[in-house]
């Protein structure tokens, strides 16, 4: 079942003129503003049980290149006062949304705004987060009708007829996409799986991987090697990811952020909690016997820091370096793979270390979330221990020493595509500091781009 949801009717009335499809609900909302837009989504799914949310109607363009009158689709939605964010779309050309209280039409609060997104409306946000509660698709399309300037109550009683029947096109278009259509196949348990392994999270490893590979075979492995190295590294994050979970599932339940997590909320059962782990663990250690019998003896030791990592919040603040630990193991992995020899050269050490420090840094951003969480229930942090200054300071300084590492891998090469790929890490670390910037963003993808670009530092300069 598919929930369209407007927040007026004479943004709706357009759909409604052309007949609502078969298993297709719509909704709006009582009033304007977030909590009308939250009550009204709650009710789509609670009562009607909808699976995908489709919210549409107009807004307002924070940035005057915009066209008037064209429908765009979200992949981000902000509030105002909080800073937060939710990701609603991945895709070229979708906007990002700004969600206010109060109508914009001041050019200060319009610029000030527009640094946060390129559009603005007064529900997507409460919209996104009760998707985000429930784990269901929220798709979110808008036409604009102003340009949130002095003008912009005359343009929207000017346009909001006409834009809202072009948002009705765009409706009936997304309506007919298959992603729409196999919502129910999506919520279904191989999609649990995929929330419960965040198997795209893979894209942390599997350059540093790549590049301990790099190190060892002095230039690009074979196929073969490549391919075992990755399905090494995807078994063992699989496993790490659902021991992290199964151990954590108390602490999950009790956390409203993660409350809604497989385990914690029961969606999944402990059983598929193993069952996930133990497929995980059959397919690392399959790859590592084929990898040869000196990867395949050692193959225990960078089990023990995903299995245990999690664990450390329970008694130290400096857990945050044990995922460090547990990722900075991989390019040493990965060269034994390639060299079969325990010989490790300076720069493969030197990367290792880059890894460290650098997924350490970011884990200590990320935990920004959960800082009254932590405090009130014991759980170890150092944003918990030292507060949020004190916290991106040390995580400040992690990170320089993680750049500083980088830029020793830099100079022995002569490729300015290192020199890019360089550039573009420091960019990613300095961007983790953007207060603007949602710390889930930070996190995922900034963090990401930064351990990717340090890795092709690596492979642009080996060889």
């Amino acid at each position: 079942m598919i929930g369209v949801l407007f927040a007026t009717q004479m943004e709706a009335q357009p759909f409604l003129d052309r007949g609502v499809p078969e298993g297709v609900i719509v909704e709006i909302s009582e009033e304007m503003g977030l909590e009308a837009a939250r009550i009204a989504t709650e009710k789509l799914v609670k009562e009607h049980g909808c699976t995908t949310i489709i919210n549409a109607g107009v807004c307002g363009a924070l940035n005057n290149r915009l066209e008037r009158g064209a429908v765009y689709r979200v992949s981000m939605v902000s509030i105002e006062e909080l800073k937060a964010a939710v990701n609603v779309g991945i895709g070229i050309g979708l906007k990002r949304l700004v969600s206010v209280e109060e109508p914009v039409f001041d050019p200060q609060r319009k610029k000030e705004l527009s640094k946060f997104g390129e559009l603005v409306d007064m529900e997507g946000y409460a919209i996104a987060r009760v998707c985000e509660e429930f784990e269901i698709p929220c798709i979110m399309l808008k036409g604009v009708t102003d340009f949130g300037d002095v003008n912009g109550k005359d343009d929207i009683q000017k346009h909001i007829a006409p834009v809202s029947e072009t948002v009705a096109d765009a409706i009936f278009q997304c309506l007919e996409k298959p992603e729409s259509n196999d919502s129910d196949e999506k919520t279904g348990f191989w999609q649990k799986i995929h929330s419960f392994t965040k198997v795209e999270h893979t894209i942390f490893s599997l350059p540093l991987l790549f590049a301990g590979a790099w190190i060892g075979a002095g230039g690009m492995p074979s196929w073969r090697i490549l391919l075992l190295v990755a399905l090494a590294g995807l078994g063992a994050r699989t496993f790490g990811m659902a021991i992290n979970r199964i151990l954590d599932r108390n602490i999950d339940a009790k956390n409203p952020r993660t409350k809604n997590r497989e385990l914690a909320s029961g969606t999944l059962s402990m059983a598929q909690g193993y069952g996930v782990a133990g497929t995980g663990i059959v397919i690392y250690f399959i790859a590592c016997a084929l990898l040869g019998p000196l990867v395949l003896k050692l193959s225990l030791f960078p089990l023990v820091p995903l299995a245990v990592y999690s664990l450390l919040k329970r008694f130290t603040p400096l857990c945050h370096y044990g995922i460090g630990v547990a990722l900075g193991v991989a390019p040493l992995a990965a060269f034994i793979a390639v060299t079969n020899s325990l010989s490790f050269p300076v720069e493969l050490v030197l990367l290792s270390l880059f890894t460290f420090f650098w997924i350490s840094g970011f884990d200590i951003i990320y935990a920004l979330l959960d800082i009254d969480f932590d405090r009130a229930n014991n759980v170890r942090s150092i944003p918990a221990t030292l507060g949020a200054k004190g916290a991106q300071l040390v995580a400040a300084i992690t990170h320089l020493i993680s750049f500083a590492v980088l830029v020793m891998l830099w100079i022995p090469t002569d490729s300015i595509f290192a020199t890019l790929a360089m550039l573009v890490s420091a960019g990613a670390f300095g961007a983790a500091y953007l207060q603007s910037i949602p710390i889930p963003v930070r996190f995922f993808p900034i963090s990401a781009i930064a351990g990717i670009a340090g890795a092709l530092v690596v492979l642009f300069g080996v060889g």
